[in-house]
């Protein structure tokens, strides 16, 4: 095992189970799925049609708290992650949701490294391609390069389809830490940075070729360990 940001990310998660009993964890997760739910209008995916079958790439799975939220958008959710553990938990999911293989799928890569190796198991290109939706949530600062990672997933997008990234935000608020864990905490070697401006989200997108950019904060302040974050919510549309 090598010394990559990647690396750390994927020896420290998998302590998955325990991950997701954790107080913070659920409740951040339960913030997420509450904003999606009320936000379809918002993010602009259409349900399935018998003309065209929709996908949702959830990048960076953990346990699909997208695919859980949205999988009726679509007739495929394909859940990627870099952690084995992880995926475990969202194949759980995909079973809560009486979901088989054929509508949601766990699929072990990293598909925003430098080189993209292939996934496990081995999937075609075209699978792998044309998303309406392609997701990444909490997960952008556990990417050492950000940059290339937007443009990574923007090109798993069809034309029209959306990118939507959840991080934390920089605001300002004296009480808001972004992402960043306290000195010690496992997590902590596992951050490339705390948070990110909506200028700096609107610039990602625009070098990913993406257009009509929305950044939303959410209404109220997440704990994590050590102290409290903004959360936000951003879409953008591939041109």
């Amino acid at each position: 095992m090598g010394d990559t940001l990647a690396d750390r990310n994927k020896t420290y998660f998998k302590q998955a189970a325990e991950l997701y009993k954790q107080k913070f964890v659920q409740d951040g997760q339960k913030q997420i799925s509450e904003f999606l739910a009320g936000h379809e209008d918002w993010i602009g995916v259409q349900p399935p049609r018998e003309a065209r079958q929709t996908k949702l790439m959830d990048y960076a799975c953990g346990s699909g708290v997208v695919s859980r939220t949205l999988h009726h958008l679509f007739s495929k959710c394909i859940g990627v992650d870099l952690s084995d553990a992880m995926l475990d938990q969202y194949r759980e999911t995909a079973a809560e949701l009486d979901l088989d293989e054929s509508r949601m799928m766990a699929i072990q890569g990293d598909l925003c490294a430098p080189e993209v190796k292939p996934t496990n198991p081995a999937v075609s290109d075209e699978e792998l391609s044309g998303f309406d939706l392609v997701a990444i949530s909490l997960a952008l600062h556990h990417i050492e390069d950000i940059d290339l990672a937007v443009k990574r997933l923007a090109e798993r997008l069809r034309p029209g389809g959306v990118l939507l990234i959840i991080d934390g935000a920089s605001t300002g608020e004296a009480e808001n830490s972004g992402m960043s864990a306290p000195p010690g905490h496992p997590a902590a070697h596992t951050i490339s940075h705390s948070s990110v401006t909506q200028d700096q989200i609107f610039r990602l997108y625009e070098q990913a070729g993406c257009g009509e950019s929305q950044f939303v904060l959410a209404d109220r302040l997440s704990d994590i360990p050590g102290g409290k974050m903004r959360m936000f919510f951003s879409r953008a549309t591939k041109l």
